[in-house]
């Protein structure tokens, strides 16, 4: 009984995407430019798709905090890539069928890898004073460097970031600081705020219920996307919180609510914008999380197929020989339109095919699969929600950017060696 009522939910989760990107988004809004005609028998392949991987696939209940990533990957980007990714692009439905059938297949392998044991990942232990304080005073200091930067730069603090339009002038701003040469050693700290450290300070403030930390958490994080317009930034607060509320703790049925509460959304934020023109649940949420993942999927295959890359736009490239040649993003953005300046980055299974084709898919799940058995390792020394949020934080970053990119630059392998680190209190102990 259970396992259908997941399926129901993802399905219904499904139908409501469908009707919004057409009803809604797709005619007051951005995805306008990307609708089109396709035969419903693809749409119904969809649907089928849908219901095998909930039915035979996904986890009923969470056992490992990788579940959550997992359930995080399926509903934001697997699902809505298997029902709209027709609206993008010239080629023809079948064609991009069988792609889709090929994303599928390397999602199964991604649930796969990651069944099994713990891995027994080696432990750095520190003591818990020592731990909080490499949290707390970095997280203060970098959150400082940030105003700092605010005030004595010339980015302009006039610009109306809850207007996510204008978030592309401050983040060209915040860029050419960066690279000015007056804090050539701040960017990749700064980074390290907003991907590890201000997460996990939120996650545990959140958890433990420890204000300081809930503080600094929410401190760093819109502190870093007033900085230079990353929006992630600004929805991770109630991601966290929304996972936390959903319940992330071992045996909970989290795919099952989460589907449903993403129907919930989607069909709300629809409704608002079309009976009273309130359109910042639909436009927020349900275009730029979810929706815009299914367009990138299609917009790396239209451009990438039969052609790839083979990682020449890869910054370490240089370590070989090789000059990194005009990056995937902007190449994406030529080609619908946007032109070379305008990036459109990929996620993580379509940078992967852009850069070795069908294999790439194979790569970017092994790739994942091994990052997320080595979270998992880590909730033999950290609370098992504080890995699962972790889990799921990663997971809403391969649903935006590359895996490589991911690893160092959004802080995947920073918060990783964080958690390592960790050491449960006696309390935690009783509880984890």
């Amino acid at each position: 009984m259970n396992r259908l009522l997941l399926v129901a939910a993802c399905l219904l989760y499904g139908l409501s995407l469908s009707w919004s990107y057409v009803n809604v988004e797709g005619l007051m809004g951005f995805q306008a430019t990307y609708i089109r005609p396709f035969s419903a028998v693809y749409e119904v392949a969809g649907f089928v798709l849908i219901a095998g991987l909930a039915s035979f696939v996904m986890p009923l209940r969470i056992s490992k905090p990788s579940d959550v990533a997992l359930w995080m990957l399926f509903l934001l980007w697997l699902v809505p890539s298997l029902l709209l990714t027709y609206h993008v692009g010239t080629r023809p439905a079948q064609e991009i069928f069988q792609f889709l059938v090929a994303v599928s297949a390397s999602f199964v392998l991604l649930v796969l890898l990651c069944r099994g044991p713990l891995l027994k990942v080696p432990r750095l232990s520190i003591p818990s004073v020592v731990y909080k304080a490499a949290l707390v005073i970095p997280t203060i200091a970098l959150s400082g460097v940030v105003v700092e930067l605010a005030t004595r730069t010339n980015i302009n603090s006039t610009v109306n970031l809850f207007d996510l339009s204008e978030v592309y002038v401050r983040r060209l701003e915040a860029q050419q600081v960066m690279e000015s040469g007056s804090f050539p050693m701040f960017g990749y700290a700064l980074a390290l705020l907003g991907s590890s450290l201000a997460p996990i300070c939120f996650i545990y403030g959140l958890i433990r219920r420890r204000a300081l930390f809930l503080a600094l958490g929410l401190t760093g994080l819109l502190s870093m996307f007033f900085l230079d317009g990353t929006k992630s930034n600004l929805f991770l607060p109630v991601l966290f919180a929304g996972m936390l509320a959903l319940g992330i703790n071992k045996g909970s049925q989290f795919g099952t609510k989460l589907a449903f509460s993403l129907t919930g959304l989607v069909a709300v934020g629809g409704y608002l914008w079309i009976e009273h023109q309130f359109i910042w649940i639909s436009s927020l949420f349900t275009r730029r999380m979810i929706m815009a993942k299914a367009t990138t999927l299609g917009a790396y295959y239209e451009t990438f197929r039969g052609a790839p890359v083979l990682m020449q736009d890869f910054g370490p490239m240089r370590l070989i020989g090789v000059t990194p040649s005009t990056s995937k993003a902007n190449l994406v953005g030529q080609s619908f339109g946007a032109g070379l300046s305008e990036g459109w980055n990929g996620n993580g299974w379509s940078s992967m095919y852009a850069d070795f084709g069908i294999g790439g898919l194979v790569i970017a799940s092994a790739l994942a699969a091994i990052l997320l058995r080595l979270f998992d390792g880590t909730s033999r020394y950290a609370p098992f929600q504080l890995v699962a949020a972790m889990c799921g934080y990663v997971a809403f970053v391969w649903g935006e950017t590359a895996l490589t990119t991911s690893i160092l630059t959004y802080g995947v392998l920073v918060s990783l060696l964080l958690l390592l680190q960790y050491r449960m209190g006696p309390e935690e102990r009783r509880v984890y």
